[in-house]
């Protein structure tokens, strides 16, 4: 037989159990909905682009686009050789480096840096194709939110 009070703390166990999933539902959702403040995209309506996806894109083109990582916010324009290098300029700067798939995202590094730093890249199609580089946001083993840091919007074969 089951006593009340057993039942009563097995009832407020239940309880608080439900109330901390719902908790983690809400910040998962709500982390989840943080979409990118680049052109008010949405990451649920775009496309990730994979190794040789992203290779075939990004070389043998001179893109330009919008840059905005909270440092920074304005124009970019970006060259990614074949041979792994890569040139960026931004902010009035030239940046270069090497560059690399792996896993799935692109990875740069450049020369003072001491390894590479990687984003996923997804294409979408909403006003014509662009490309969006996203910073993974790690939560545990798994990401579970992207912030969109970048959106280019014209391309132009070299």
């Amino acid at each position: 037989m089951i006593s009340v009070v057993e039942l009563t703390h097995s009832s407020k166990k239940t309880n608080n159990m439900k109330k901390q999933f719902s908790i983690f539902l809400l910040v998962f959702f709500i982390s989840a909905n943080i979409n990118a403040e680049i052109s008010g995209v949405d990451i649920r309506n775009l496309t990730q682009l994979y190794n040789n996806q992203i290779s075939k894109v990004l070389v043998g083109n001179k893109l330009f686009g919008h840059y905005d990582d909270g440092v920074y916010r304005g124009p970019v324009e970006e060259i990614h050789y074949k041979n792994g290098d890569y040139e960026i300029t931004a902010n009035g700067k030239n940046y270069r480096g090497k560059w690399k798939t792996l896993h799935n995202e692109i990875c740069y590094k450049q020369s003072n840096w001491d390894d590479y730093k990687c984003a996923l890249v997804y294409v979408g199609f909403n006003d014509g194709m662009k490309l969006y580089f996203v910073e993974k946001i790690e939560r545990g083993a798994v990401y579970v939110v992207g912030i969109i840091y970048e959106e280019i919007y014209k391309s132009i074969k070299l």
